[in-house]
């Protein structure tokens, strides 16, 4: 039996039952403090839309609070939603990391904590970490499927892409693949679920509940082109996860998708192309060129030193340029880009439980 949301050991509560009829909206209510607030609560926007029989998914935006795609995404899809055409149930968040969306900042200005490596979490602990322990013991418990929707923020810009981790369960990775392919986004990024336990996609992995999230651009702007495309890429998974039927009631053209199939590519491992000296990025390449390892991808030129040769940023490996740095200004061990590998769908399943995604 699944425990009362007003009952969870913790410190978090909710102004609305998670396990309620209908529309709900309301707040997960999280104790916080900062220099201006001794005493405060910090309410954390929450809404539950339940119809008829049905699987269960959490949909999450605002992680980050300088990555804005979600954010517009979910609350669209809440005033579209009726219970009535809904065959299951939607646990929405749309401003997960309230605190860091209000700063519009990467991380919460309370704890300086970044909510995508809070978890599992700790009741004890502060804001940011005990909202995550919440999620991960009250709410993905109930989930089928999750989705979090992320973007580059104000400091990346990326591929429109699904966002996968691999870890060792076929079943879950074959749902997940299946799942970026339904999306219908241009891309889908991998990465093994190796070495990094502390996000959300790990502690649905943790609780069994299937998880995809996406990257929609970036660079601190709203491009309405990714935002209409990820719109209808988040309806058509809703179908495919037999929440909606049909359209749903929902305003989306299927057939305005890009039909040319998604493009997987594995990244993490020497992917990255590190910067090992403060300056100022001068780019050489744009998102989606083709590159061959040591080509030169971006220059970084010495402020204080103007008649010194800039320093060559070179591509660790062959593929294509998945991410790249906005700002200009960079210190040593900032990524100016990102390589992506392709890799076949059919090879990211077959290798689920390896340390790392095969190239193809």
């Amino acid at each position: 039996m699944s425990p009362s949301p007003r009952s969870q050991p913790g410190h978090v509560t909710a102004t609305v039952d998670l396990d309620g009829p209908g529309r709900s909206v309301g707040h997960l209510l999280v104790p916080g403090a900062d220099d201006d607030h001794a005493y405060s609560t910090i309410p954390v926007p929450l809404a539950v839309v339940a119809g008829h029989d049905g699987p269960t998914a959490l949909l999450v935006a605002g992680t980050h609070g300088d990555e804005w795609e979600g954010q517009l995404i979910v609350r669209n899809l809440l005033r579209s939603l009726d219970p009535d055409r809904l065959h299951g149930r939607l646990v929405l968040l749309p401003a997960f990391n309230l605190p860091s969306v209000r700063a519009a900042r990467r991380c919460s200005p309370i704890d300086g904590e970044n909510m995508n490596r809070a978890f599992p979490g700790d009741p004890e602990a502060g804001p940011t970490r005990m909202l995550a322990h919440y999620v991960e013991s009250t709410v993905l418990p109930r989930c089928d499927y999750a989705m979090d929707l992320h973007s580059g923020g104000s400091a990346s810009d990326y591929l429109p892409c699904a966002f996968l981790r691999i870890d060792d369960d076929r079943r879950r990775t074959e749902e997940k693949v299946t799942a970026a392919t339904v999306l219908g986004l241009p891309h889908a990024f991998v990465v093994p679920a190796a070495g990094e336990a502390r996000t959300l996609s790990a502690a649905a992995d943790r609780q069994g509940t299937v998880m995809v999230a996406t990257e929609l651009g970036g660079g601190g702007r709203v491009d309405a082109g990714i935002l209409a495309q990820a719109t209808t890429a988040v309806h058509r998974l809703l179908v495919h996860w037999g929440l909606l039927a049909g359209d749903g009631g929902l305003a989306w053209d299927p057939a305005s998708t890009d039909d040319r199939g998604t493009r997987f590519l594995r990244l993490g491992g020497s992917s990255a192309a590190v910067v090992t000296t403060a300056g100022l990025l001068e780019p050489l390449v744009r998102l989606g060129d083709r590159v061959d390892e040591g080509t030169t991808i971006a220059r970084v030129h010495p402020l204080e030193y103007p008649d010194r040769p800039p320093e060559e940023v070179r591509a660790p490996v062959d593929g294509v340029v998945a991410i790249v740095r906005t700002p200009p200004r960079v210190q040593a061990g900032d990524v100016a880009a990102s390589i992506g590998v392709p890799v076949e769908a059919s090879a990211i399943v077959a290798s689920s439980g390896n340390a790392v995604v095969p190239e193809s």
